[in-house]
Order: C-alpha cells, then sequence, then structure tokens
C-alpha cells in the first residue's frame, strides 16, 4: 500500500494545484505570483509549516502531508513529490501549466489548470470533473 502512495505522490501534488471551487476572475496569471506555502481550506498552516527567518518549510512528521506544499521561484515542493515549472499558458480566468514532477518511484510531466480569484487562494480544477475541484489558502 505505501508503495502504491508513492507512485501516484507526484500525481497528488499536481492534483493539489489542479482542483479548486470557482470564483470570480482570476487575479494572478502565473506561477511567479503564487510564491509561498499554501495548503487546503479545511487544514491549519500551524499544523504543516514552520517559518524560519521569514521563510516557510514543512514541519517534521506533519500530518497535513498531502494537503500542502510550498511555491518557491519555479519548484513546487510537496511532502512526497516535487515539481518544476515546466511551460505556463495564460486562460481566460486563470492558467494552465505542465509540471515536470518527481518523486522515489516516478518522473513524469503533469497538465495543470487553475483559477485564482484573489491572491491568497488557488482553485485546482480539471473542466473534465469540475466535481474535484480544490480550494487552497495561502499561508500567512
Amino acid at each position: 500500500m505505501m508503495a502504491a502512495h508513492r507512485t501516484i505522490a507526484p500525481y497528488l501534488l499536481a492534483t493539489a494545484l489542479l482542483f479548486a471551487a470557482t470564483g470570480g476572475p482570476a487575479q494572478a496569471a502565473a506561477i511567479s505570483e503564487l510564491q509561498g506555502a499554501w495548503i487546503i481550506n479545511s487544514a491549519e498552516c500551524s499544523a504543516a509549516f514552520t517559518k524560519r527567518g521569514g521563510r516557510f518549510a514543512f514541519k517534521p512528521n506533519r500530518r497535513n502531508a498531502d494537503t500542502s506544499f510550498i511555491i518557491s521561484g519555479n519548484r513546487i515542493q510537496g511532502a512526497r513529490a516535487s515539481c518544476t515549472l515546466g511551460s505556463e499558458k495564460p486562460t481566460s480566468d486563470g492558467f494552465r501549466a505542465i509540471l515536470d514532477c518527481s518523486s522515489q518511484m516516478m518522473v513524469g510531466a503533469l497538465p495543470v489548470t487553475f483559477r485564482v480569484p484573489n491572491p491568497n487562494t488557488i482553485v485546482k480544477f480539471d473542466p473534465d470533473f469540475p466535481e474535484l475541484e480544490t480550494t487552497f489558502t495561502r499561508c500567512q
């Protein structure tokens, strides 16, 4: 079971970026505007992150391992996988990105689409599967 979980880790990270609730026009047009620590809306930032020297880092033994990530430059770091921005294109209400992701078990390019209704919210979604939307909030 653990090996299967590691195998899908890059997809979970990309999913964490893809699916979120709808709402108004996008406010950010690029990954460069989304720098920082992010967590799924139902979780607390303090459960997943510590802040050292003004920068966020993952807590050891974090409980929200699959619901949090850090965007730093063109790199997106999750608990079990890391991704690098391959390319991005603006859409009418956000943008679509291709992420080059890797974990201990696999490597692959993943397309991700998201809206940014405000600077502190990312809505990850798949137009073909709107029921899978997920909202993430920026940690302060």
